[in-house]
């Protein structure tokens, strides 16, 4: 058990230091946003993985850490394991080449035009994650088995701790809770849906000269596809209503405000998505059937 203890130790390193890091980098994107990437809103996916990533494999490791420790202490045999060793060095290695790499990576965006005060806080965090590793991997190389775990090891464990924490919250802060990530998914799914009833209704005026009478007149028509009239939540459907010969409105009650994400996010929206903000409550949109270009 030693040795698989040992394996899923290191497994948890990884996974820990690769999702503290990652989190580190969108806490900096937040801070120092590049009004170039319009993307970067997009990246909160890969957020809360990492932030998952924390919660699960941080505590495993310090479980894992201190049940290796006690398997270790007075037993010179399990802490001269090759295995353990072994480990130990690879990650040394590995985790030298992730950083290299990340470093690298860095400061090919600096090249490119990065924010100096981004370079730095990214070359900082990479080396502080290195520094950290590969301060407590070479010193446990050094350790004796009657070595006792120190109060200098204890508060740095701890400190690691406060961060870890720390960051988890931010993050969460950052990224929404799962209940508010819930309704920012239905909302999603209500814009989306009402964009397709909106495309229907331009394709169905453009064959038939006149606007559809309900959502059935469009179920009917050839060559549309509509996911749902319906409220994905509720299952209520969305009302349609025609108000002029090429003029209708569509409506729906949304749980968000669209442009708090948008300030959340700092994201720069598309001219056709803004055609489909919305505030919270009930919500309707006009819209104007038009006419092919010949």
């Amino acid at each position: 058990m030693f040795h698989l203890f040992t394996l899923v130790s290191f497994l948890a390193l990884y996974t820990s230091a690769l999702s503290f890091g990652f989190l580190a980098f969108q806490f900096i994107e937040e801070a120092f946003p590049d009004l170039l990437n319009y993307g970067r809103s997009m990246m909160w996916g890969g957020g809360r993985n990492a932030i998952a990533g924390l919660i699960v494999a941080f505590p495993l490791y310090l479980f894992l850490m201190r049940l290796i420790w006690k398997e270790t202490k007075g037993n010179a045999k399990n802490l001269e394991s090759g295995v353990r060793k072994w480990f130990t060095y690879i990650t040394l290695v590995v985790v030298a080449g992730i950083m290299l790499g990340d470093l690298i990576a860095v400061v090919s965006s600096v090249l490119g035009g990065e924010l100096a005060v981004r370079f730095l806080l990214k070359a900082g965090t990479i080396f502080a994650i290195a520094g950290v590793i590969f301060g407590y991997y070479l010193h446990d190389l050094k350790r004796k088995a009657e070595d006792s775990f120190s109060p200098r090891a204890k508060a740095c464990v701890l400190a690691v701790t406060v961060f870890v924490l720390i960051f988890i919250g931010y993050g969460i802060v950052l990224t929404g809770t799962p209940g508010q990530q819930r309704a920012l998914q239905f909302d999603q799914r209500r814009t989306s849906d009402l964009q397709q009833i909106a495309s229907a209704i331009q394709m169905y005026w453009e064959q038939q000269k006149k606007l559809p009478q309900g959502f059935e007149d469009l179920k009917q028509q050839q060559f549309t596809y509509i996911q749902s009239v319906q409220d994905p939540e509720t299952q209520a459907p969305y009302e349609y209503k025609v108000l002029g010969e090429k003029t209708y409105e569509l409506c729906a009650v949304f749980a968000t405000d669209s442009s708090q994400y948008e300030a959340k996010t700092k994201a720069p929206t598309p001219f056709s998505a803004e055609q489909w903000n919305h505030a919270k409550g009930p919500v309707c949109f006009t819209r104007e059937v038009q006419p092919l270009l010949r």
